[in-house]
């Protein structure tokens, strides 16, 4: 009778957990705040009796399958960054640099083809791209197989993706073993709802990052680091944000080897960014960034708090030099000794300094985070994966307009959890194990 109760409470689970994710790929609209936050919270409820179910391996994999298989066929409803990447994509197969001139420029232009379509839909018409190469390349794929139209161009980002966050699950796997830590860990990315909800659903690339991370450092584990060298580079070419990792390997490989792999990375980082390589490429980058910095904010804490005080024209130098409050940390952990668990630690660390720090904070931002808090277990993430989701009442009216109590609440409770974690790992952040 008790293991009947159980098997029925096992499918209730499982069953609860798909169903979720079934009704958020139906098309729950983001301006549908109180319909998205219900689904929401339930599948993560789901998601929190499923860790403590024990599942075995196989359970986690097909049932990360299963939810991320719900969304194949739907629509971003909670994303518009699609039809950007399909812009550039389709720019780039017709003979354009992406980089080279912003999509109004192209507006009146009858000879590019399946660029009018998209452009209505854009949310970024007077900038520059940002995304870098492997991004580029993967938008060329499907734009190349896909040139004109919506469904099948998505339908094969989605795949790859899809086809990422599997290898990420293997490669999430064997660094665990590595470490000696319980394999089934890796059900607090696989399964978790934020992951599943952004990366092939939303299509945000922060998961193939990650891929690209945890195959690094799974190679520097295996003391093969021209091959983690090279999937580092593949990390930093699909988001730019792995380059501050880059200093937390000295004390782990020292000086010699430190130079040959990041040496090793810039040169494949070059040669991947050749097809773009324009002066135009570099400045227009630099100009969206500045953009960034003095127009963006979203689900920033202390940023937003500072720029209060501050007049517009000085925005970004409030957010540079917020920025500096990491460097200048990773530069700090660059000369304290430590294995690789603990250069893993750190990266995190360093990763979650960044964000606080941050003007902008989307919910997809957290991906990378989760997938390499799965080997160093910090609580605070997990909980922040949940709470970053109510940030998307910011959305149910146009124009868009934040609420402070949502943001205060997040984060008071973060920074709290954070505390907690920091005290409980502090001798493993610094000191030698």
């Amino acid at each position: 009778m008790l293991k009947r109760d159980s098997l029925y409470q096992d499918w209730l689970q499982h069953g609860i957990f798909i169903a979720a994710f079934v009704i958020l790929s139906l098309g729950i609209e983001r301006t549908d705040f109180a319909s998205f936050i219900f689904t929401y919270t339930a599948a993560f409820i789901a998601f929190s009796y499923l860790l403590k179910s024990e599942l075995s391996l196989n359970k986690i994999l097909i049932l990360g399958i299963l939810a991320r298989a719900a969304f194949l066929f739907s629509t971003p409803e909670l994303s518009d960054d699609v039809y950007r990447f399909l812009w550039d994509g389709r720019l780039w197969v017709q003979g354009e640099n992406p980089f080279e001139h912003v999509p109004q420029y192209y507006l009146d232009s009858d000879k590019l083809e399946g660029l009018k379509e998209l452009y209505p839909h854009l949310n970024s018409q007077q900038y520059f791209a940002i995304y870098p190469p492997v991004n580029q390349f993967i938008f060329g794929l499907a734009a190349l197989l896909a040139p004109t139209g919506f469904f099948k161009a998505q339908l094969i980002i989605k795949l790859i993706l899809f086809a990422g966050e599997i290898m990420l699950f293997q490669y999430g796997v064997k660094l665990l073993r590595a470490f000696n830590l319980k394999e089934q860990k890796i059900a607090w990315y696989f399964l978790n709802p934020l992951v599943i909800s952004e990366i092939v659903c939303n299509l945000h690339f922060e998961g193939l990052m990650a891929t690209f991370l945890l195959a690094s450092f799974y190679y520097l584990k295996s003391n093969r680091w021209p091959v983690a060298a090279a999937f580092m580079a593949l990390a930093i070419c699909t988001k730019l944000l792995p380059i501050i990792y880059l200093p937390l390997f000295l004390p782990l490989l020292g000086l010699k080897k430190t130079i040959q792999f990041i040496g090793t990375s810039a040169i494949i980082c070059v040669l991947l960014f050749l097809p773009f390589l324009e002066l135009d490429l570099m400045l227009n980058m630099l100009s969206s960034v500045d953009l960034y910095f003095q127009s963006f904010q979203f689900n920033s804490f202390l940023y937003s708090i500072l720029v209060d005080f501050t007049s517009d024209a000085h925005k970004k130098w409030v957010a540079f030099s917020l920025a500096l409050i990491p460097a200048i940390t990773v530069l700090w952990l660059a000369f304290k000794p430590g294995n690789l668990l603990q250069v893993l630690k750190r990266s995190v660390a360093i990763h979650t300094l960044y964000y606080f720090f941050s003007a902008v904070i989307h919910p997809w931002y957290l991906v990378t985070l989760i997938a390499l808090n799965t080997s160093v277990n910090f609580r605070f993430i997990a909980i922040w994966s949940y709470l970053i989701g109510l940030t998307y009442f910011t959305y149910r009216t146009t124009p868009y307009e934040e609420n402070s109590f949502i943001i205060a609440l997040e984060y008071l409770m973060v920074f709290c959890l954070a505390f907690v974690d920091y005290l409980k790992k502090k001798n493993t952040l610094i000191e030698t194990a």
